[in-house]
């Protein structure tokens, strides 16, 4: 189908029109443009043929994507679909914002997370954002590092190429991209569905998090040119976890995956747990079997809690390993705040998350007084209730402060969830 002239108009199923003021990109599938809607700008995406092979299927659940709306504030999705004309049809979506970038110029070091905090930022919320998207029974169908813009400073998500999302168990036409299916994907035993976006999602977090592909190591790139006969033995028949626990034979190469070979045996042992699994038998041939949106979202939360700072060089590591991942020196934590079988280290510039978004509830810092006392800053909208080892109540209103304090119970509510810590 040819593309858009500049100036065009086309109509919206809602009877609105979108006018095409210039061309954004080019993919496979179609064209993406910067288009006039009732005059405010949003992206056009214009198809160049077909998108699957059941054209209308594909259109009618375009549709009720639309209407039905987004699982999440994450995903860029399609707002209106438009109408056949011209020989295709497409969707209007909201523009990506300022300040985010593709993935993939995370994985060729063109851009990089500002922290720590950052990359586990981005993964919790592509856990909450799929989560979501399966609990509206869709699956993605199509989970890729293509998908994903990011906020290098902040980590924050936005999701696009969102139109292959179907009912779970219902076939869209499209398999997925290579290096990304699910390994009964690529063997064509199975199609596209809730499980094996599971394993897509795994992939991708271990992408965020040490910055090299988990199956990509030796034995995979002994082959200069891969042919279809072999990313079915790669990615399918014949793959292979690069940090297998016994078989070496495609571990990672120093000098191309110095990522992963620094953070594997740094990071916390219950990432190393987590993807073992995942990604070795029994569980890597277990679709039904693979870890969850909300278990990922535990563990990922458990990590991001054990982030402080060095107290040395200020620098951000993690406290299960008791020194610094950047200058090496021991680092002693002394107290830490028991909640929901969690446990967040009360440091010196420490600053916790007592649930799952990225907005600070608490922060520790030293009295002006004695720097080797520690109080809690409340930065919560709500106040916290102290209770003390001898029975005595004390409210503390935002932006106050409370002691750090052993035997002190606190009773705090955050987006009316009431949740009970101690500090220990």
């Amino acid at each position: 189908m040819s593309e858009l002239q500049i100036g065009a108009t086309v109509h919206l199923t809602n009877g609105a029109t979108a006018t095409v003021k210039k061309l954004l990109g080019e993919g496979g599938q179609g064209y993406v443009y910067l288009a006039s809607v009732n005059g405010k700008d949003m992206a056009l995406k214009w198809y160049k043929n077909p998108p699957s092979s059941s054209p209308e299927k594909f259109y009618k659940n375009l549709r009720q994507n639309a209407e039905s709306g987004a699982p999440a504030p994450m995903f860029i999705w399609p707002e209106y679909v438009t109408q056949h004309e011209q020989g295709s049809f497409g969707y209007v979506m909201k523009l990506r914002p300022e300040g985010y970038y593709e993935f993939g110029q995370f994985l060729i070091n063109k851009q990089r997370f500002a922290s720590l905090h950052a990359i586990f930022t981005s993964a919790i919320e592509i856990c909450e954002a799929f989560k979501a998207l399966h609990a509206k029974g869709l699956s993605y169908q199509d989970l890729n590092d293509g998908n994903f813009f990011i906020d290098p400073k902040t980590g924050h998500v936005m999701i696009c190429d969102n139109d292959n999302a179907f009912p779970n168990g219902e076939k869209s036409g499209i398999l997925g991209k290579a290096r990304y299916m699910a390994p009964e994907v690529v063997t064509g035993q199975r199609m596209p569905d809730a499980y094996t976006d599971k394993f897509s999602l795994a992939v991708i977090l271990f992408y965020i998090i040490y910055m090299n592909h988990p199956f990509e190591g030796m034995k995979v790139l002994a082959h200069p040119c891969m042919t279809e006969e072999l990313d079915r033995k790669c990615y399918g028949s014949e793959i292979l976890f690069i940090a297998h626990p016994t078989d070496k034979s495609n571990a990672p190469i120093k000098g191309l995956h110095n990522n992963v070979i620094k953070r594997w045996p740094l990071f916390p042992k219950l990432l190393r747990d987590s993807f073992t699994r995942e990604f070795t038998a029994p569980i890597l041939n277990s679709p039904n079997k693979r870890l969850t949106e909300m278990q990922w979202l535990d563990i990922l939360t458990s990590v991001r809690d054990e982030l402080i700072r060095c107290p040395f060089c200020g620098e951000e590591t993690f406290a299960s390993l008791q020194k610094c991942l950047d200058c090496g020196k021991s680092i002693v934590v002394s107290n830490v705040l028991e909640i929901e079988k969690r446990r967040l280290p009360l440091t010196d510039g420490n600053t916790l998350f007592i649930d799952r978004d990225d907005t600070p509830d608490m922060r520790i810092v030293h009295t002006a007084q004695d720097p080797s006392k520690l109080v809690i800053q409340n930065l919560m909208q709500n106040d916290i209730e102290v209770q003390t080892t001898t029975g005595q109540v004390r409210i503390v209103k935002p932006n106050e402060y409370l002691p750090v304090k052993v035997g002190l119970q606190l009773k705090l509510k955050i987006r009316g969830y009431q949740y009970i810590a101690k500090i220990q």
